[in-house]
């Protein structure tokens, strides 16, 4: 394991309430001659979701276990780092709706060096249960309660930012890549796993309301807030979650560094 054992986690600061908008996701768009047909759906609030992870952090380890989520994450994090291979050092890694540690502990498995993690998530409930098995694999992590639109961190603090089904559920995604890319370093590489546009991905969005997404809207996302070689990368074949997810990595242009000493 890469890391301490040891586990930091001050004290869980409430996000911003913020209004509870009646922001919506589409569901279905369709044209008819010049007739536009929209179906669209309210997505649910910060505060829904929180109660909704609140509840459903018992069991959520093993809904992971059972779709092979796990071994996936693991697949497709040793691809990431074969293709884009990490130098020396001590770096930093920032886990974006963390839910109970999954992908920092695939990370964890996989990384080549140690790595400085911090994590966030709306739900405090999910917090803990991240706490308790990023200890297990030795992370050295700092917990934090918040909402991904306003990260608490400053501009470019990490050489790698992941998010695993987070996106989705917003009803402007933009507003949280443009946060996650502002606070990697101009050259970091961003990591997202998001529900894709199947059968599965029905499900997901029926239950939770999030939008559900191809590869070239996954790229087209990621393009869009500044990062560039945006791809999608497959996950494991044998895995249940490649019929239900897609990952997308981009990098943050080494331009931007170029930019801020000129300012």
């Amino acid at each position: 394991m890469h890391g301490s054992s040891t586990l930091t986690a001050p004290p869980l600061t409430a996000p911003s309430e913020g209004r509870c908008e009646d922001a919506t996701i589409p569901v279905l768009v369709r044209w008819f001659g010049s007739w536009q047909i929209s179906l669209r759906r309210r997505a649910l609030s910060a505060c829904e979701l929180t109660r909704s992870y609140d509840r459903a952090a018992a069991g959520w380890s093993r809904t992971l276990d059972r779709l092979g989520v796990p071994d996936a994450y693991e697949t497709m994090l040793r691809r990431v780092l074969s293709d884009d291979p990490w130098g020396g050092g001590r770096r930093r890694v920032l886990d974006c709706g963390v839910g109970t540690g999954a992908i920092s502990c695939a990370f964890a498995r996989v990384s080549p060096a140690p790595f400085a993690l911090d994590a966030i998530d709306i739900s405090p409930r999910m917090l803990e249960r991240a706490g308790s098995r990023l200890r297990d694999y030795g992370v050295d992590a700092t917990l934090r309660q918040g909402d991904v639109r306003t990260l608490p961190y400053d501009d470019g603090a990490f050489d790698l930012v992941m998010s695993a089904h987070v996106l989705e559920h917003l009803p402007d995604p933009s507003v949280a890549l443009d946060e996650m890319v502002r606070v990697l370093k101009p050259g970091g590489l961003l990591v997202v796993c998001l529900t894709r546009r199947s059968p599965l991905g029905m499900y997901v969005h029926l239950k939770w309301r999030t939008h559900r997404v191809t590869p070239d809207q996954a790229e087209t996302w990621l393009l869009g807030s500044g990062l560039e070689n945006a791809r999608c990368l497959p996950f494991d074949d044998r895995a249940v979650c490649r019929q239900l997810s897609l990952a997308c990595v981009g990098r943050k242009p080494i331009e931007d560094s170029h930019k801020e000493s000129a300012l």
